[in-house]
């Protein structure tokens, strides 16, 4: 039989019996094993009757309500928690929505649920509506599985049964950039806005995120010193600033000031802070920026990630002379990561060009 607090009573009555020497026994009737005593009775042992079971029924009915925690007040909670206002806001955009669609499929469910590794099949077959996008599929597991650490951090759950899944996206995309070509490709398609993202990303090797919140400031005569997002703001991006990347912010400027001379002047819109804007001379969102890329590439038909400019910041470090460790420091990299860039990309140029100008030596 179960209870208010969801959890299984011992079925029936539970009769205890006390022996008292040269005495009559002592019969204690109780609603349930481990309940309140509903009857007292000396001698023969007491016969179960409709008063009786009415009695234990009452008792039950007394019972404090104890609401049964399931996702969705765990999810709540979560959201109210200190780790919650922790995280960086990019971190909650992405499990808000994540929160959003765990709630949308298990949040009526029971915790207690979440206590037998079964479930796992449960939020596999779930997780598998995105196997399309791997990488989503493993934002969906990893954003769970964060919710229901937090619940056993709390003593709500023991260790998370979804630890140990295995992620679905896989691919090393460590020693591959945008190539000339690609770039020349990508161009024709983006606009103006999204020209000068691409080009300022392969100068600086910022990450996306980091790029667009770029603020003029931090840029100096020789090298951009600003605390990033990574890390909650604790690290710091140290980039050398490139020749061409000083060129391409004058052009920005210039744009900039060449469209505000074109309007009245209670229309005219001051530089942003940023370095980078959309089409109304306003720092980008995320979403926004994320958007407008997306639309260019699959225009373009170009098979490249934004975050494969990092590559391509690399190897313009490389033919400025910098050497592996130089540049492994600057981007986060292990070296090995810049060495297999050397190898693939740099190396190979400059032996192709070489032999070009042994051959026109030839010639002449």
């Amino acid at each position: 039989m179960e209870g208010a607090t969801g959890k299984l009573m011992v079925a029936g009555l539970h009769i205890v019996r006390k022996l008292r020497k040269g005495q009559a026994a002592v019969w204690y009737v109780y609603a349930w094993r481990g309940g309140p005593c509903i009857l007292r009775a000396e001698g023969a042992r007491p016969k179960i009757t409709a008063a009786l079971t009415d009695a234990a029924a009452e008792k039950r009915r007394e019972l404090p309500r104890v609401a049964v925690e399931t996702i969705d007040s765990l999810i709540e909670e979560f959201r109210r928690s200190a780790e919650w206002g922790r995280v960086s806001k990019a971190t909650r955009v992405n499990y808000g929505t994540w929160l959003d669609r765990i709630s949308a499929e298990f949040g009526t469910v029971s915790l207690a649920v979440f206590t037998d590794r079964r479930v796992r099949q449960d939020v596999l077959a779930w997780r598998d509506r995105w196997a399309h996008q791997p990488r989503s599929a493993d934002a969906a597991i990893t954003c769970f599985t964060r919710l229901l650490s937090w619940a056993h951090d709390r003593g709500k759950l023991p260790p998370s049964v979804l630890t140990g899944i295995d992620r679905l996206y896989e691919a090393d995309r460590s020693d591959v950039i945008w190539e000339a070509g690609d770039i020349a490709a990508f161009m024709p398609h983006a606009s103006v806005e999204m020209q000068e993202a691409v080009e300022l990303a392969s100068l600086t090797g910022l990450r996306r995120g980091d790029l667009i919140r770029l603020p003029w400031s931090a840029v100096g005569e020789h090298a951009i010193l600003w605390k990033t997002g990574k890390s909650k703001g604790k690290a710091t991006a140290r980039v050398p600033v490139l020749g061409d990347t000083q060129a391409l912010l004058q052009r920005i400027r210039d744009r900039h000031a060449a469209e505000m001379a074109g309007k009245r002047e209670d229309r005219r819109k001051p530089l942003p802070e940023t370095i980078l804007s959309n089409s109304h001379w306003q720092p980008w969102t995320p979403s926004g920026f994320g958007s407008r890329f997306n639309d260019a590439k699959i225009a373009s038909k170009v098979e490249r990630n934004f975050h494969d400019l990092r590559g391509t910041f690399a190897t313009r470090c490389m033919l400025a002379g910098l050497n592996d460790q130089e540049i492994a420091d600057i981007l986060g990299w292990k070296t090995t990561e810049v060495a297999a860039i050397r190898v693939k990309y740099v190396d190979q140029t400059r032996v192709v060009i070489e032999l070009g100008k042994r051959i026109a030596a030839a010639k002449v």
